[in-house]
């Protein structure tokens, strides 16, 4: 784990999202759960040596932020926004069977922890219990939790502002030197949300996705959408329809997709440009 300050750790470097702890004087706040199941727990008993662990807050609904809630279930309070479920336990923006495809994860890529994963009909989907619209504080013991609704990569997007720690976790509006996902994204909030992002006043973002960023990043993030945006703009005005523009407009070279996710790579592309295209020609 990386420590960005003696109260807040995360873990950058493993498949599925960028899990985090943020400790206070009563207990600890766990933000999102990936993928990697040894290292969830290795994080998770590191947590529970300095006292409880108070509650989850989920940034998002798809599956490699929320796969390890199972292991928090009667154990700490889950929080997420309350446009959460349309899209919890789900694959690359697909419902699916995500059961199957978690154990197919950790075979390949976690296969020590295997033995750990639950059956089937013992594994607990463990949705929040606490939700909130626009707008939440979160008061535990010296510590203040700002969470904020930032909806673009999904519906239920969020971020979580602690200023005492001078930190926010960002999710997926930010994916730090690794392929950006539009899959499921309404380009126009996610715009917004890069904005209001840039008012917050943090040392450091922790992105869904690679490495801890400072604010400047923030624009070259939305420089990269506005690439995106541009190339299918230029193929619309050329003529062509989505599926030659698919064909056509690719930024596979430019950076790698995160860590243990590359055969997703033309599953980015061909999405990025399709909502692109949505987004330009305003339609769904």
């Amino acid at each position: 784990m990386e420590m960005l300050t003696p109260n807040v750790y995360t873990e950058t470097k493993i498949r599925g999202c960028n899990p985090s702890i943020v400790f206070t004087s009563e207990g600890s706040v766990f933000i999102d759960t990936a993928q990697w199941l040894s290292t969830l727990l290795e994080m998770r008993e590191f947590a529970k040596k300095r006292g409880p662990i108070k509650y989850l807050i989920n940034t998002e609904g798809h599956i490699d932020h929320i796969f390890g809630n199972h292991w928090f279930a009667g154990e700490s309070l889950v929080i997420g926004h309350e446009k959460l479920n349309e899209i919890f336990w789900t694959v690359a923006g697909d419902i699916s069977d995500c059961y199957d495809y978690s154990v197919d994860v950790l075979e390949r890529q976690d296969k020590a922890a295997l033995p750990l994963m639950p059956k089937r009909e013992d594994f607990i989907v463990n949705r929040p219990q606490i939700t909130f619209r626009e707008h939440m504080t979160l008061n535990l013991g010296d510590t203040v939790f700002e969470l904020y609704y930032t909806p673009g990569h999904s519906t239920s997007q969020l971020c979580v502002h602690v200023p005492k720690e001078r930190v926010a976790f960002v999710g997926d509006t930010l994916f730090s030197e690794c392929q950006t996902w539009l899959h499921s994204a309404d380009i126009a909030a996610l715009l917004k949300t890069l904005d209001f992002l840039e008012t917050l006043d943090v040392d450091y973002f922790v992105p869904g996705h690679g490495p801890v960023v400072d604010k400047s990043y923030v624009a070259k993030q939305r420089s990269f959408i506005y690439e995106w945006i541009d190339a299918v703009g230029k193929g619309i005005a050329r003529g062509w329809d989505v599926d030659t523009c698919v064909k056509n407009i690719s930024f596979a070279d430019r950076f790698p997709v995160d860590i243990g996710q590359d055969e997703m790579m033309e599953y980015i592309q061909r999405t990025n440009v399709i909502r692109c295209y949505k987004y330009l020609t305003n339609t769904k």
